[in-house]
């Protein structure tokens, strides 16, 4: 299995700054080609004062903590296939930076994280993508780094769709994904996507990865088991994009109370047995050829496959 969004850069940055890694030494153990094989493996950046009360100042240095917690993950995942990746690219201050971060191996941005910056909005912003914006992920779509749609706001959405096909027009190809949203006629959740925006990521060739976090996959006060609406998610979405444009992500938020004192909420799956769980659930409406292209192939030929 193939997870397309997991936080682990920032927990062993955050592990390290604490000098502690016991929950990374623990929790390390899933990753074995029994149960998550490969992983998008994301570095997360907040508005200023919640990046201040996780990293300890306001003033950190984006290309270090990259170096740092890359660096850590080869030590403790050596042979995982992985793809790294930023979320929220406010603090990257040029594209100069972005080509550095990309020697490092960065490989997927996310623009935006939930508030707007000088490049979109995210979800708790009112603007789209703007000319810096624009200028950023022409640079990014240049040096073969994916763009990432999640945590848009539906103008920034919009706009990035426009923006990569006109980038297409001009004879490039750039890999696109939403790496961890789910579908909005199941869940009233802004940051999942409408069928108007499932419809758009297909007609850019995009991969979506379907987020088994409860709060994305069930509305507040609905009593529906979480794994069964997890499994409706899956067969909207490819109703909308088709078999081979879906793929899984967990965005597993476990780490938050270890590290942080903090209950974000249900998990779909117990990320220990992520896989067996997701296959048993899938049987019931998919065939094994296509869970296979769910869990696996899709993401695979879309975004690692050089």
């Amino acid at each position: 299995m193939i997870d397309l969004h997991h936080d682990l850069l920032s927990i062993l940055y955050y592990s390290y700054i604490r000098n502690d890694y016991s929950y990374v030494s623990s929790w390390i153990k899933n990753f074995h080609g029994n149960n998550v094989s490969g992983l998008l493996a994301n570095l997360y950046f907040m508005n200023l004062d919640e990046m201040e009360k996780e990293v300890g100042c306001r003033d950190f240095d984006v290309i270090e903590m990259f170096k740092i917690s890359t660096s850590l993950f080869h030590k403790y995942l050596p042979n995982t296939k992985v793809l790294f990746s930023i979320e929220g690219c406010d603090y990257i201050e040029s594209i100069d930076q972005l080509e550095e971060l990309y020697n490092l191996g960065l490989r997927n941005i996310l623009l935006v994280w939930n508030n707007p910056n000088k490049y979109a909005s995210g979800n708790c912003g009112r603007y789209g993508l703007t000319e810096e914006g624009r200028v950023f992920l022409r640079k990014a779509i240049d040096l073969g780094i994916s763009i990432d749609l999640s945590h848009m706001n539906r103008q920034t959405f919009f706009d990035t769709i426009d923006f990569i096909k006109e980038e297409r027009s001009n004879g490039k190809n750039p890999k696109v994904i939403a790496s961890h949203s789910n579908c909005f006629s199941i869940c009233k959740h802004l940051r999942n996507l409408d069928d108007d925006q499932l419809r758009a990521l297909k007609s850019v060739d995009g991969l979506l990865g379907l987020v088994a976090f409860g709060g994305f996959t069930r509305d507040e006060g609905d009593s529906t088991d979480l794994k069964e609406l997890y499994l409706e998610h899956v067969s909207h979405a490819v109703s909308i994009i088709g078999i081979d444009s879906v793929g899984i992500s967990t965005d597993d938020m476990t780490f938050s109370k270890k590290l942080f004192l903090e209950d974000f909420g249900e998990m779909v799956f117990d990320y220990s047995k992520v896989k067996i769980d997701l296959e048993d659930l899938l049987s019931k409406k998919f065939s094994r050829e296509d869970i296979k292209k769910i869990m696996y192939f899709n993401s695979y030929n879309k975004l690692f496959k050089e």
